[in-house]
Parts: C-alpha cells; structure tokens; sequence
C-alpha cells in the first residue's frame, strides 16, 4: 500500500500531470454528448433503410445524414480523436512522471520535452503491441478450436471441461495483462528495447503480482464509486462529464506514478514488497 500511497500523494502535489489524460477524456466526451439517438429515432431510421435501400445507395448524402442522425458520425469522429489523443497523453504522461520523480516537481514547460522524448517510445510499443496481439489471438483461436474438439469427442461429458477450459484461458488473459503492466515504464525509465522491457516487465510483476492485481481493483472500485456519485450531478450543465474525465484521468495518472514507483524500487537481489521507494517530494 505504500506505492499507491505515495502514488497519491506525488499526483496531488503535481496535479499538472492530469491535464494531458484528462483532455483526452474530455473532449472525445463532448464531441458525442446529445448525439445519442432515442429508440424511436433509430427504429426510424432502420424502417427507411428497409422500405428504400436503393434510394439510399444511390444517393451518398441521404445516407450520410441518416447515419448522422443515428449518431455514428459523430461516435466514429469522437473514436478517431481519442486514438489520437491517447497517442500523445500515453507518452506524455509517461514522461512527465518520470520528470516529476527525478526532480520532484513539473512546469508547463516539461510538457512539450515529455513527449519529444517518448512518443518514438511509444510509436515502437504500440506496434509491438499489436504484433503481440497478433499472436495472443492465433493462440487463443488454436485454443478454442483444441477445446471445441474435445467437446465433439467427449460428447455430454466435455460440456465440463470446456467450461473449465474457457474460465482457464480467462484467468490466462488477465495474468498476462497484468505481465505487461512494466512494458512501457521500462522503455521509458532504463530506455530499454522493446523485447529487453517486455522481459523485465515479465521478470519484475512476478515479483508484485498480487500487489498489482490489489491496486487495480482498488482503482478500478474507487473510480466507479465515485462516478456513481457524479452521476446524481445530471442537473448541473456539463459537470458531470467534466468531473467524470477527472476521475478517470486521475486514476489512470495514479496507476501509472504507482507502477513507475514499483520499478523504481526494484532490485534483483531483494523483494520488491520490502522496499522503500524513493521518491522527491
């Protein structure tokens, strides 16, 4: 608990750090709120669809407005800007954190050199990430199609086993997330290579395992209990929204101070949970 303590306390002091999340939260948000369509208007728009479907394929903007007004404009905008934000807060947020424990604090004017200095990090993680998945999924597929097999085979008897099976590669899939938490820290801390940090990330969780799974349910139960109470806020113009994207950026800088403090921490020949992080304050 003393990682996540300190966590807190290090974001509240350099609040500065939230802006970038908290932009990438927001505005997305905005780009979509009051677009959502009612049942009815969507049920409309669907009958069109059926009752002249070569009216609408042979005219572009009579389609466009109708998926318009069913909202999907402005959704696939708003998808398209949070990627796009999200690839220049992951970054930046990343370096501000490892700037404000080096020296203590952060300015304004650590934003800019936050990002030059970790988006080609970022860009060599991302693709990286997606190869990784590439492969997490074919696994995943030879998986399912091993334990479809087994159920034709085994008949009655298999519905068990596959079952089993499924909840397996389930707890399989969460444990590997949680591998990967010290990927991109480690690339941004020690400047190590892409296969280099998954290997430490791999090495160091193991150490911590049960320590990160603790805190992210912790981060996870907070901010939806909290979100919960915003949402009594409806009367209030835009609060909501605003307060909402607050939470979910100071949990998500949180998480991310907390994991750094952790590798920070670590030293091959003690145990992590032992260890006192040092931290400027």
């Amino acid at each position: 608990m003393k990682y996540f303590e300190d966590a807190f306390k290090f974001v509240t002091k350099n609040y500065l750090i939230l802006i970038p999340f908290f932009i990438a939260a927001l505005v997305p948000a905005l780009l979509v709120m009051g677009s959502t369509p009612s049942t009815a208007d969507v049920q409309a728009i669907v009958s069109d669809f059926q009752q002249y479907p070569d009216y609408y394929l042979s005219n572009p903007d009579a389609l466009f407005e109708a998926l318009r007004a069913a909202g999907i404009g402005n959704s696939a905008s708003s998808g398209a800007i949070s990627m796009i934000l999200n690839f220049m807060a992951i970054p930046m947020t990343a370096g501000l954190v490892k700037l404000g424990l080096n020296k203590g604090n952060i300015s304004i004017n650590d934003f800019a050199p936050a990002l030059g200095s970790n988006i080609g990090k970022y860009l060599r993680y991302f693709l990286a990430g997606i190869l990784f998945g590439i492969v997490v999924v074919i696994a995943i597929v030879l998986y399912v199609i091993a334990l479809v097999t087994m159920l034709t085979f085994m008949g009655e008897s298999g519905i068990i086993v596959f079952f089993l099976g499924l909840i397996l590669l389930f707890i399989l899939a969460v444990a590997i997330s949680f591998f990967l938490s010290f990927w991109f820290g480690a690339m941004v801390l020690d400047n190590l290579s892409v296969m280099a940090a998954l290997k430490k990330s791999f090495t160091i969780a193991k150490r911590c395992f049960w320590t990160l799974v603790g805190v992210g349910l912790l981060l996870a139960i907070a901010e939806g209990i909290v979100s919960g109470i915003i949402g009594f806020l409806t009367f209030v113009p835009l609060l909501p929204l605003v307060l909402t994207s607050a939470v979910s950026a100071f949990a998500l800088v949180v998480h991310v101070a907390f994991l750094f403090m952790i590798y920070r921490s670590y030293q091959p020949s003690s145990s992590i949970e032992n260890e006192e992080v040092n931290v400027i304050y």
